[in-house]
C-alpha cells in the first residue's frame, strides 16, 4: 500500500467514479405486509380463504376521510354516499373497469361519529401506489368545500409519505453527517487536513459501497429496503471514521518518534491493520447472523450490513495507508508533529485516577458492582418494551396522512383505515342468526372495540356474498378497533380478543363452527411474533459468532465470554433507555418493530469490535507485563483515540434522526445511547475492572496473563509497549 500508493489512490478515485457513472439497480422497495410474512402465515390463509368466501373484500389500504368539527351535515353525508356510488355503479352492473389506474369501488363505512365520514377505495389491478394515492386525492377533492376538511389515509398513503420523507432527508443526512465527521475529526487532531481526508476516504468507499450493494443484491438475490440506506450509510461512514481515526493516531506517534514520513505509515498500518481487520471481521460476522431469520426483511439486513462494513475495512486499509505515505506530517497541518516528542527510554507517566481504581483489586469490585447494576437498571424497562408495525405514527405532525389518521383516533375510530375481520366457519352457519347477533354483541363488548359491522346491520340475503358467503358456510364481522390498527395497543386488543373468541363463540351459542381472524392488525401481530422469534434465535447466533473470533483472537475463553456478556448487558440497557424515552415520556405506542432487532445485533457487534481495539492492548501489553501494569499502559495509551472514535461513531448514528420518521429516531437514539455505554462505562470502567479481579484466569486456557513480575523488566518494555499500544 506504501509502495503503490498513487496507484492506490488513482484507482479508488477511478473505481468512485465508475460507481457514479453506473445506473442504480433499483433493488430497494416496500410491499404489502402480508407480503413481509412467511408462506406458513395464519393471517394471510384467512385472508385467502375470505377473499374466495365472499363478493365484497373488507381489507382497502386506501381511505378517504371527509371531516367537520362542527359535524357532517345530512347534504354532505348523502353526497359521500352518492360519490360512492357514481365510482362503483359500473361494478355494481357487471360493467368492470378495466385496464391500470381506475377506480373499482368506493364503499361508504357507517361510522358513529357524527362529525367523519371514511369511504373505501378499490382500484383496478395493476395500479402501481403511486397511482392509487393520486386517485384517492382526485377523489378526495371532491368534498373540498369551506368548514370541511378532506385526507387521504390508510396502510399504503402511509408506505408512500414515508419513502417521500426518507428521500427527501436522505441528502441532508448524508452531507450533514459527512459534516459532523469533519468537524469532529478537526477537534480531535486539531487539524484543518486530516478532516479533508477522512471525508475523500468516506465520500469515495461510499460510492464505491452503494453501487456495489446495489450489485450485490441484485446478484445474490437480496433486497435492499429504503429503510436500509440511511442505517447503511451511518455504520459505512460511522466505522470507516473510527478505523481513520485509529491509523491517524498511530501514524502521528510514529511521527512524534521521529520516523521518516514511509516508515511511520508502515509501522502504523503494520500495527493497527491487523486489529482494523479482526475489528471489521467481528462486526461483520456479527451482523451477518441476520441470515438465520425467518423474516424476510431481517435476512436481508444481514448480508447488506455485513458487507458494508468489510467495504468500509476495505477502503481503510488500502486508501488510508497509502494517503499517510503521501500526505506525512502534513495530514495534521497546521500542528504538525515534531519529531522527538515521544523519546525513547521515557517511562509511562504515572497512573491516573481512573487506571489506579481499575487495577486496584478492591475498588475494581466496586467499579465492577455499581457498572453493572448501573446497566441493569437501565435495561429493566426492556421488559414493557412494545413492538407496534404504524406507518402512520412515525410521520411528521405536519403530513396530511398523519393529520388524516390522527382525526379518527380523536373520533375514537382510529381502527377504521384497517379494520379486522373476524371469520366464523362451519356448516350453514348462516342459518344461525339469533346466535351470530349475540356473537357480534359479544365482540362489540371486548376491550379496544369500537364497534362491529356484522349480521346484525345487515340482514341482506346469501346470494350477495356481503356478510354471509354464497353457499351459507361462512360469516363475517368488520371489528374496528379505536387505536391505530398497526400500533402496539390495537395488536394487544386483538390478541385478547383471539383468545377470547373460542369462548364468545361457545357462549353465544354457534355451534359446530370455528372462528378466524385476518386484517391489518392481525398481519401487524405476526409480525410483532416473529420479530420477538427471530430476536432470541439471532442474538444467540450473533454471541457465539463473535465470541469465536474473540477467543481464537485473545486465544482466551474465560474473558471473552464475560466481556459478551457485559456487552449484551449494555445493549439491554440501551434498549431498556429507548423505552423510556419513547413509550414512558414520549407519546410512541411502541417501538418499531425492527428497531430493537437491529439495534441488538449492530451494538453486539460494534461492542466486540470495540473489545478488539481495548482488550487486545492490553493482551499485547501483558506480554511483557503483569496485568495491572499491562493496565496502566494500554489504557491510557487506548483512551483518547478509542474514545474520539466512539463518540464519533454515536454522532453518526445520531444524525439518523434528521429523517423526520419516528423509526429512525428510535434507531438514531438507541445506537447512540448503546454506544457512549460502551465508549465511557464498558470499556473504560467494568471491561479492565472486571480482568483486575480475574487475574491470571482471564486468559484461560493460556497462561498469557500473569499477575507475577514480568519476564522481562527492561526500560525498553515500557517503551515499546506504550508506543505499540497507541491504537
Amino acid at each position: 500500500m506504501i509502495s503503490g500508493r498513487w496507484v492506490v489512490v488513482l484507482a479508488w478515485v477511478a473505481a468512485a467514479a465508475l460507481a457514479v457513472s453506473l445506473p442504480s439497480g433499483g433493488s430497494g422497495g416496500g410491499g404489502a405486509l402480508g407480503g413481509l410474512l412467511p408462506s406458513d402465515s395464519e393471517a394471510v390463509a384467512v385472508q385467502q380463504r375470505s377473499l374466495a368466501q365472499f363478493t365484497v373484500p373488507v381489507l382497502s389500504q386506501t381511505s378517504v376521510v371527509v371531516h367537520d368539527p362542527e359535524g357532517l351535515d345530512l347534504a354532505t353525508r348523502a353526497d359521500v354516499a352518492l360519490w360512492a356510488l357514481e365510482h362503483t355503479r359500473a361494478t355494481l352492473q357487471g360493467e368492470v373497469p378495466s385496464g391500470r389506474g381506475q377506480i373499482l369501488a368506493a364503499v361508504p363505512i357507517p361510522t358513529a361519529a357524527p362529525e367523519v365520514a371514511v369511504t373505501y377505495l378499490y382500484v383496478t389491478q395493476g395500479t402501481s401506489s403511486t397511482q392509487t394515492a393520486a386517485l384517492a386525492r382526485e377523489y378526495a377533492a371532491h368534498f373540498d368545500q369551506p368548514g370541511v376538511q378532506t385526507y387521504v389515509t390508510g396502510l399504503l398513503p402511509a408506505q408512500l409519505r414515508q419513502g417521500d420523507h426518507l428521500i427527501s432527508r436522505l441528502p441532508v443526512f448524508e452531507l450533514g453527517t459527512l459534516a459532523l465527521i469533519a468537524l469532529m475529526v478537526a477537534l480531535v487532531f486539531r487539524s484543518l487536513v486530516a478532516p479533508l481526508v477522512v471525508l475523500l476516504v468516506a465520500g469515495l468507499g461510499y460510492l464505491v459501497a452503494y453501487q456495489t450493494l446495489d450489485v450485490a443484491a441484485g446478484a445474490l438475490g437480496f433486497a435492499l429496503p429504503d429503510e436500509l440506506r440511511p442505517l447503511t450509510a451511518a455504520l459505512f461512514i460511522g466505522v470507516v471514521t473510527d478505523y481513520c481515526v485509529l491509523l491517524f493516531n498511530n501514524f502521528r506517534l510514529q511521527l512524534e518518534r521521529g520516523l521518516p514520513r514511509h516508515e511511520a505509515a508502515r509501522h502504523a498500518y503494520a500495527l493497527e491493520g491487523p486489529i482494523v481487520a479482526v475489528a471489521g471481521l467481528t462486526v461483520a460476522a456479527g451482523t451477518a447472523a441476520l441470515l438465520v431469520a425467518d423474516f424476510t426483511l431481517f435476512r436481508a439486513f444481514g448480508p447488506a450490513l455485513a458487507l458494508t462494513v468489510l467495504l468500509g475495512v476495505f477502503v481503510s486499509l488500502t486508501l488510508v495507508p497509502a494517503l499517510l505515505a503521501i500526505l506525512g506530517s502534513g495530514l495534521f497541518w497546521p500542528l504538525r508533529p515534531r519529531a522527538g516528542q515521544v523519546p525513547a527510554g521515557v517511562a509511562p507517566r504515572e497512573p491516573g485516577r481512573l487506571v489506579r481504581v481499575v487495577t486496584g483489586r478492591r475498588s475494581a469490585a466496586v467499579a465492577v458492582g455499581l457498572g453493572v447494576a448501573l446497566l441493569a437498571v437501565l435495561a429493566a424497562p426492556m421488559a414493557a418494551m412494545r413492538l407496534d408495525v404504524s406507518f402512520t405514527s412515525g410521520l411528521p405532525s405536519d403530513d396530511r396522512v398523519q393529520q388524516g389518521a390522527q382525526v379518527l383516533d380523536e373520533a375514537g375510530i382510529g381502527g377504521v383505515v384497517g379494520p379486522t375481520e373476524v371469520l366464523i366457519e362451519g356448516p350453514d352457519v348462516a342459518g344461525q342468526r339469533a346466535a351470530l347477533d349475540r356473537l357480534q354483541q359479544a365482540i362489540a363488548a371486548q376491550p379496544g372495540v369500537a364497534w362491529v359491522l356484522g349480521p346484525a346491520q345487515n340482514p341482506l340475503p346469501q346470494r350477495f356474498g356481503i356478510v354471509f358467503s354464497r353457499d351459507g358456510d361462512a360469516a363475517r364481522y368488520v371489528v374496528v378497533f379505536d387505536s391505530d390498527p398497526l400500533a402496539a395497543s390495537a395488536i394487544d386488543d386483538l390478541r385478547v380478543l383471539q383468545q377470547r373468541l373460542p369462548t364468545l363463540v361457545a357462549e353465544a351459542g354457534v355451534e359446530d363452527a370455528e372462528a378466524a381472524v385476518t386484517g391489518q392488525t392481525a398481519v401487524a401481530s405476526e409480525l410483532v411474533e416473529l420479530t420477538r422469534s427471530d430476536l432470541w434465535s439471532t442474538i444467540p447466533v450473533a454471541l457465539v459468532v463473535t465470541l469465536a473470533i474473540l477467543v481464537v483472537y485473545l486465544r482466551a475463553l474465560v474473558a471473552p465470554v464475560l466481556l459478551l456478556a457485559c456487552n449484551a448487558l449494555s445493549v439491554a440497557s440501551a434498549l431498556g433507555l429507548a423505552v423510556v424515552v419513547f413509550q414512558v415520556l414520549g407519546d410512541d405506542p411502541g417501538l418499531t418493530f425492527y428497531v430493537p432487532f437491529v439495534a441488538a445485533v449492530l451494538l453486539l457487534a460494534l461492542g466486540s469490535d470495540y473489545n478488539v481495539f481495548a482488550v487486545g492492548s492490553i493482551w499485547t501489553a501483558a506480554v511483557r507485563h503483569p496485568l495491572s501494569r499491562a493496565i496502566a499502559i494500554a489504557l491510557p495509551a487506548t483512551g483518547r483515540a478509542i474514545s474520539a472514535a466512539g463518540i464519533i461513531l454515536a454522532a453518526t448514528f445520531a444524525m439518523v434522526a434528521i429523517i423526520p420518521l419516528g423509526a429512525f429516531r428510535q434507531l438514531a437514539f438507541t445506537m447512540a445511547a448503546g454506544v457512549l455505554l460502551d465508549t465511557f462505562l464498558v470499556r473504560p470502567v467494568i471491561t479492565p475492572a472486571l480482568l483486575t479481579l480475574l487475574g491470571s484466569a482471564a486468559s484461560w486456557p493460556s497462561r498469557r496473563i500473569r499477575t507475577s513480575a514480568p519476564r522481562e523488566d527492561l526500560p525498553q518494555a515500557d517503551r515499546v509497549g506504550a508506543g505499540e499500544q497507541s491504537a
